[in-house]
């Protein structure tokens, strides 16, 4: 899958929108992405899980750990390039055990991306070849689908779409857009069969519980909910639409969860804050930064010359 429409990484400092050609209504604006915002925002799960994959890499390897503790004499490979290193001493392999939560995150992210990118597909109508890994994700989002009897061709409004607010300085991508006969003021679908316009979220993950939420998801909704303005492919402007309900889309290899979520304008207000100091932290450089001398101490007084 390619990157969003109009986005671009900063080395150093994430995703970015703006800075495109001459039709592109963002122009020479750079804005920071919605999932660069909330990098501010505490994860508190993260360090445990990063744990857990260390652990189970360090017992992984516990052979080739047995060897090389009994190797003596610097490896030197710890002053070469990544490149040049040989990767089989042992400062390369506590580097290759640090490393490997990273390995599993990026791993896990490769997939929910391609996961993106065929349920995008389908909805366009787009044939994609036969991948293994995503086949059973693409499984749900079609039970999904067929479960809320959406009609590709009347009730999908958008999908994968750039949004963007100038007032607030972000740009994000919504997954979709898509009218549902779920009533958001019950959670239960209409009686009668009438159609609301929500925007869904799609989450994947292999290991995860269906129904499993983090606060951040909230947030992220309603930057999405609620920026002014949206690009589509041609790079025609349009606003973005009253939605009448957020929910996350959990997708399973053997499940879906359609998950409402209260993405309102108080978890906007928050997630404006969260665009605040995020770019604050991104405009500091530390380089500048120079450290005051301690004063010189004044000479004791029996030291001092009469005037």
């Amino acid at each position: 899958m390619t990157a969003p429409l109009h986005s671009r990484e900063i080395k150093g400092k994430g995703r970015f929108y703006g800075r495109c050609s001459d039709t592109c209504p963002l122009g020479d604006q750079v804005l920071i992405s919605v999932t660069n915002a909330q990098g501010v925002i505490a994860k508190p799960a993260l360090v445990p899980a990063a744990v857990k994959v260390t652990a189970e890499k360090a017992w992984q390897a516990l052979p080739r750990m047995v060897a090389l503790s009994r190797a003596t004499g610097p490896s030197g490979c710890e002053k070469k390039r990544v490149a040049d290193r040989c990767g089989n001493c042992r400062f390369c392999l506590t580097a290759e055990i640090k490393a490997e939560h990273r390995n599993v995150w990026d791993r896990a992210a490769d997939l929910g991306t391609s996961v993106h990118d065929y349920a995008h597909a389908h909805v366009l109508g787009e044939p994609r070849p036969y991948d293994e890994r995503v086949e059973p994700f693409l499984t749900q989002h079609l039970r999904f689908l067929d479960d809320h009897q959406v009609d590709l061709t009347q009730h999908i409004e958008a999908a994968e779409t750039t949004v963007w607010s100038a007032r607030h300085g972000y740009a994000g991508t919504g997954d979709l857009w898509v009218w549902l006969t779920i009533d958001p003021a019950t959670g239960k679908p209409h009686p009668r069969g009438k159609r609301f316009l929500w925007l869904v979220d799609i989450k994947t993950s292999m290991t995860k519980p269906v129904n499993v939420v983090y606060v951040d998801q909230v947030l992220q909704l309603a930057a999405l909910r609620y920026a002014e303005n949206a690009i589509l492919p041609d790079d025609s402007q349009v606003e973005v639409p009253k939605f009448a309900g957020t929910a996350l889309l959990n997708l399973r290899t053997d499940d879906y969860a359609l998950i409402p979520l209260p993405a309102d304008r108080n978890a906007h207000r928050a997630f404006v804050n969260a665009v605040g100091l995020q770019t604050f932290l991104h405009a500091q450089d530390t380089k500048t930064w120079v450290p005051l001398e301690a004063p010189t101490a004044p000479a004791p007084a029996s030291n001092r010359k009469a005037s």
